[in-house]
């Protein structure tokens, strides 16, 4: 299965046992349908039914799917009924992932006529930072999830300083693999601000998008990780400038403008473009 879409700006969590609100799916770029935490440990099979019946037929909607963990039973219950459904997901989301050789299990076993899903990893444990550069390497994106984490060092759950080594090694690890990551869901509903400025500064670090647990942060998270019409006719300025002077380090106002400068700038228009702006 190839991915034409752009990389997505938003990823908004259901759970599978809900399909009534898979169609809420119209408001993030990728919807994605949540076998794990999102589906008590009895209701497991009911909630595999659930997806069957949702693929059944060609789903127009972008969608991801979560599996439970490979080292868990459920995991390889999810991993058959992946293998069995017809129409499957864009992306298929690998829960507590702690050595590359997941994904290669994950990756094998999901092949068709020489495809698969993308296989996007949520970096949850110290266990699978520690070998994050591999595991970026054979993934096809990384999310950050911020609670496991956080629980696993003993620390708040939200925060910002306490995980921030952890938000870093994950988009340097992306990078260098060439691939996004998508940073954690935040978890006050009720707080706009707050939402706004985490995705502002996750932004800021790299990050491509962000998860999201409820519907009406979408908006928020999609305007943020699209570039502003200003950011987009900078971009263009300064590609224009670098051009103008043969590629030489030149001055655009009051910016120098090096080879680093266009790099980014290029990255921007690349975004810019691929979001239709």
């Amino acid at each position: 299965m190839t991915m034409t879409h752009h990389v997505p700006r938003s990823l908004l969590y259901c759970s599978a046992l809900n399909p009534e609100q898979y169609a809420k799916s119209a408001l993030t770029d990728v919807m994605v349908i949540d076998l794990e935490d999102g589906v008590p440990h009895g209701q497991k099979a009911k909630a595999r039914a659930c997806v069957e019946q949702f693929y059944r037929s060609r789903v127009q909607q972008r969608t991801a799917l979560r599996i439970n963990p490979l080292r868990d039973n459920e995991g390889l219950l999810d991993l058959l009924l992946v293998q069995s459904l017809k129409h499957r997901p864009e992306f298929i989301v690998m829960a507590m992932t702690e050595a590359a050789a997941e994904i290669e299990v994950v990756r094998a076993n999901l092949c068709r006529d020489g495809e698969s899903p993308k296989i996007l990893v949520t970096v949850e444990t110290p266990v699978c930072m520690r070998d994050i550069y591999e595991i970026a390497a054979t993934a096809d994106g990384l999310i950050f999830g911020s609670a496991d984490y956080a629980a696993s060092l003993g620390v708040p759950i939200g925060g910002w300083n306490n995980i921030l080594h952890a938000r870093g090694s994950i988009v340097a690890a992306a990078s260098a693999a060439g691939i996004p990551a998508f940073d954690t869901a935040y978890f006050h509903l009720d707080d706009e601000n707050g939402l706004m400025k985490e995705c502002q500064d996750t932004l800021e670090l790299g990050f491509s998008g962000k998860t999201a647990i409820h519907p009406r942060q979408i908006a928020t998270i999609n305007a943020v990780f699209t570039p502003s019409t200003t950011a987009y006719e900078q971009a263009l300025a300064v590609v224009k400038a670098a051009q103008h002077s043969g590629d030489k380090i030149t001055r655009l106002k009051n910016l120098m403008v090096g080879p680093p400068f266009v790099k980014q700038a290029r990255k921007v228009i690349q975004r810019a473009q691929e979001l239709g702006l």
